[in-house]
């Protein structure tokens, strides 16, 4: 049985990074980026250096020709920090994430899933800190407090306006609201208030958890909700102890199934930062903060 062929847009950046080790093992992987080395310097081999946004669209066609997925892990950093600055930048990443829906309908593409971000809707941490809201669901409204999450909520209903039918064929799309990809450094948050080292713990989700959550949503065959619409939004965590972002739809419709947790990963720091001790071996013995 022939791999499946996908197109890994921003291929050197760090999200595309974590995927890639599965992705070169399980698919016929198309990449390319604006450029052809990661953020340490290092050449990232088999890369097509393509700009997503200025290209003609005959040097995109053949890229988006007979695959089967498109990934979309592009993102163009805004320069400056004023909100002018902010908004002009981030919208060129939506005109970016409309460029690969578009594309993909034309050339025939099943799928796009889309590494976006918790800060789409990252205004609810606020009502969940104040204990008013127990758990934040992808299907709460979008509600960024960036430009940037701004621009990451409005990939959703423009990839629904896709995914629906009314521009011809239905494109079916998967945006992953990833929340912490990174190992957690506990030395981060030695001075700093507990909750910001607890919300780390809720919202991490490990190298091997990230992989399955994208690999079945570009795999599971059939994606369709319960109007027929090929269109889901699934939070990217592991099976953390303190996670408050629901993944409950990303376990009913795909079926992952992540095998880690922050609590057991971490242990020994949370035991130090959050309850003033250390563990040796198995042991465990207060610390002495006098």
């Amino acid at each position: 049985m022939s791999k499946r062929r996908v197109l890994l847009t921003g291929a050197t950046g760090y999200i595309a990074g974590q995927l890639l080790p599965a992705f070169g093992e399980s698919y016929d992987l198309r990449m390319m980026d604006a450029r052809e080395t990661d953020d340490s310097g290092e050449k990232v081999h088999g890369v097509e250096v393509t700009d997503l946004l200025s290209a003609d669209e005959s040097a995109l066609s053949p890229l988006f020709a007979d695959v089967d997925a498109v990934v979309h892990c592009g993102h163009a950093k805004p320069e400056g920090g004023d909100p002018r600055s902010q908004y002009e930048g981030e919208r060129r990443n939506l005109d970016m994430m409309q460029r690969v829906y578009q594309l993909s309908l034309e050339h025939g593409v099943r799928r796009v899933v889309a590494a976006s971000t918790n800060q789409a809707a990252k205004w609810y941490e606020n009502p969940y800190y104040a204990g008013l809201k127990d758990r934040v669901d992808p299907e709460d409204y979008p509600r960024p407090d960036s430009f940037y999450g701004w621009a990451k909520a409005a990939w959703e209903p423009l990839g629904f306006l896709y995914a629906c039918g009314s521009l011809g064929r239905k494109l079916e799309v998967v945006q992953i609201r990833i929340v912490v990809p990174r190992e957690i450094d506990a030395a981060l948050f030695e001075d700093a208030p507990p909750e910001r080292y607890v919300r780390e713990l809720a919202g991490y989700i490990s190298k091997r958890d990230m992989q399955q959550l994208f690999q079945r949503s570009i795999e599971t065959p059939d994606i369709q909700d319960e109007h027929g619409v090929p269109f889901h939004v699934f939070y990217g965590v592991s099976d953390n102890a303190r996670r408050f972002w629901s993944i409950t739809n990303a376990r009913r419709v795909i079926g992952y199934d992540p095998q880690d947790d922050s609590e057991a990963r971490f242990a020994p720091d949370i035991a130090r930062l959050l309850h003033g001790r250390t563990q040796t071996r198995g042991e465990t013995r207060a610390v002495d903060t006098s």
